[in-house]
């Protein structure tokens, strides 16, 4: 192999290897339970707004975040810091609602990193809200009628600038 050839496959292949390394990594059963219960947190149901399984946060996240135009550094962020909570609280998941609502109110108040991760929960789980449904969440439009929002025309027809 010539040099040059050897330079250009090697580059391709680091690039290639960079730009699926993320997207290869998935949600383990524990993970989406996890963020199931984190998203509920974040978005209980009040009585004006539905809870996060209402308007489907987790679904919104596992689709839009293993799509090729999700964001790469936004995946690597929630992953590892999904990642980290996990190990550092691997009982999560077996707390009393009161104490994982204390768990998190504590972290997010004492560590900088747990705080910008839980924010990107919040901002996808937003997103989620608020979203047109055809992305997988605002399940039945729920997140526009608890705001009363009218719909705004045109709607997406495909997803993620999909050509018609």
């Amino acid at each position: 192999m010539k040099r040059r050839e050897f330079i250009k496959f090697s580059t391709f292949t680091f690039i290639a290897f960079k730009s699926t390394e993320v997207f290869a990594k998935v949600f383990t059963k524990e993970d989406l339970l996890i963020l199931e219960n984190l998203f509920e947190i974040l978005f209980p149901k009040t009585k004006e707004m539905p809870s996060s399984k209402q308007f489907g946060a987790l679904s919104f996240l596992v689709k839009t975040i293993n799509h090729s135009s999700f964001n790469n550094s936004d995946k690597s962020f929630v992953l590892q810091g999904l990642k980290d909570f996990n190990s550092s609280f691997p009982n999560f998941i077996n707390l009393e609602k009161q104490k994982k609502e204390k768990l998190i109110y504590e972290i997010v108040n004492s560590n900088d990193y747990a705080q910008s991760w839980l924010s990107k929960l919040v901002y996808y789980g937003i997103e989620a809200l608020l979203g047109d449904p055809i992305y997988g969440g605002n399940k039945n439009q729920i997140g526009w009628q608890s705001l009363r929002h009218s719909v705004g025309y045109p709607r997406p027809k495909l997803k993620y600038g999909q050509k018609l």
